[in-house]
């Protein structure tokens, strides 16, 4: 056989070997950061979702998350990271992205739901105005995430005004700071990630947060005392880059938006057992918790709260329709 032919041949051959050889796709890899542990309802929710996604698309497309201290972006660093295209998804807290836009503070307006039917109800009233105010950061909206509600966890019992007024207390936004300062007490609005070393140097003698952020930070080894005052629902949202939005086919866009879909309905649903469950934890760890709070505590957030709701939506200036979704409530 003459070289030419048997280069022939061998080029045939190597041309059906690659033919049956499976098909090679590259698969997408996007970063989801999150500062809160594991534990936490909102870090959970961020692993169903990856788990759902890669399910969805047959390993096509890999959801990296980055949770607590493998995220390497703290508070407001974080929507920067996102808008900037440095990572590609995050589950923001609505705090850290109120510091942007208060708009995101809706939902954490204090008492502005009595239940998470009420919350469910406000979110999804509001949903359309929220999504354009995620836009304007140069993302898009997948899903949110409810919190239990938040309460007070203290160095000390609270049983009166007075002892409110003596706390120094980590707040988790713009309005829930103000509202403690008309109280008198001190009050600093700090990122989770922050909280450790302010409690560590005994700055802060008091954290506004849910049992379930609680108990992810293990906050029993510093305040041995939980007032279930119910002060708000939050939301955590979780929201994707644009141009990493943009850059996955219409198929991709479907998985991801089927997968948040599923997440955003089971976290909804599944948000209300997880209070027993922490209230069960904490008490595990020995810690006090007062369910009934005083009705002098309870009377005086409540006018501090309304007072501020006021000034929020004047500052705000909402529109009829949005001004509606939080007077639906009954707030």
């Amino acid at each position: 056989m003459k070289i030419s032919q048997y280069c022939y041949v061998l080029a045939g051959a190597m041309l059906l070997q690659a033919a049956a050889l499976p098909p090679v796709w590259a698969q997408t890899t996007l970063q989801l950061i999150n500062e809160y542990p594991a534990t936490s309802i909102t870090a959970a929710a961020d692993l169903q979702f990856a788990a759902a996604v890669n399910e969805r698309s047959g390993g096509e497309i890999k959801i990296e998350t980055l949770q607590e201290k493998n995220n390497p972006y703290k508070g407001g660093d974080q929507v920067d990271a996102i808008s900037q295209g440095k990572t590609q998804m995050g589950t923001l807290f609505g705090g850290v992205l109120g510091n942007k836009d208060s708009l995101f503070l809706l939902s954490s307006l204090p008492f502005a739901a009595k239940d998470f039917e009420q919350a469910k109800a406000l979110y999804t009233c509001a949903k359309p105005a929220l999504e354009e105010r995620v836009k304007a950061l140069g993302a898009h909206l997948l899903y949110v995430t409810p919190w239990p509600p938040s309460g007070i966890w203290s160095v000390k019992p609270l049983a009166s005004q007075a002892d409110v007024k003596a706390l120094k207390i980590r707040t988790y936004d713009a309005t829930s700071k103000s509202v403690f300062e008309r109280l008198g007490a001190q009050s600093v609005q700090l990122p989770y990630s922050a909280l450790a070393e302010k409690l560590a140097a005994d700055e802060v003698n008091a954290v506004l947060t849910s049992g379930d952020g609680g108990a992810g930070r293990s906050l029993w080894d510093h305040l041995p005392n939980f007032t279930a005052v119910s002060y708000s629902i939050p939301l955590s949202y979780t929201i994707i880059n644009n141009e990493a939005w943009n850059s996955l086919s219409q198929a991709q866009q479907a998985m991801l938006t089927s997968a948040a879909d599923a997440v955003s309905q089971a976290s909804w649903a599944g948000v209300e057992e997880r209070i027993n469950a922490n209230y069960t934890r904490m008490r595990e760890h020995k810690m006090t918790l007062d369910t009934t709070p005083s009705d002098t505590i309870m009377a005086a957030l409540k006018k501090a709260g309304a007072d501020e709701t006021k000034a929020w939506l004047e500052a705000n200036k909402l529109t009829d329709k949005d001004a509606a979704c939080l007077l639906k409530t009954g707030s």
